[in-house]
């Protein structure tokens, strides 16, 4: 599954065990945006025993922070369940908001292999 990046959605990118987001999410229906990839994930957790998500976000709203918090809870549960998960949460260097927010999502994330990725701007 491929989704091109929008003036309001990021780009996702679902191959075999691997899963990229990155750019801006504040899509105008947030549900439109995310039941298909709710849905892509959870055939990613059942076809691969190990998965690597990278995700860059420049900017998100607080309804799209509720679809990173839904996504990183089922990417949880799939580590609970014995699934290799390993997460980078990449931020620019001089934004500490995106940092911030990748702090908070790390919080929740006991059984995920879950880091903060300071990347140049």
């Amino acid at each position: 599954m491929h989704l091109e990046a929008t003036n309001r959605t990021p780009e996702v990118s679902f191959n075999e065990n691997r899963i990229e987001i990155k750019g801006e999410c504040y899509p105008e229906d947030i549900s439109i945006f995310s039941e298909p990839i709710i849905e892509a994930l959870h055939e990613t957790i059942q076809k691969n025993d190990s998965i690597t998500v990278e995700i860059a976000m420049r900017y998100f709203n607080s309804s799209s922070a509720k679809f990173f918090f839904d996504f990183f809870e089922i990417l949880e549960d799939a580590a609970s369940d014995g699934k290799s998960i390993d997460i980078d949460w990449k931020y620019r260097k001089n934004d500490t908001s995106m940092m911030e927010a990748g702090e908070d999502f790390e919080e929740d994330m006991e059984e995920s292999n879950f880091q903060l990725v300071e990347i140049e701007s």
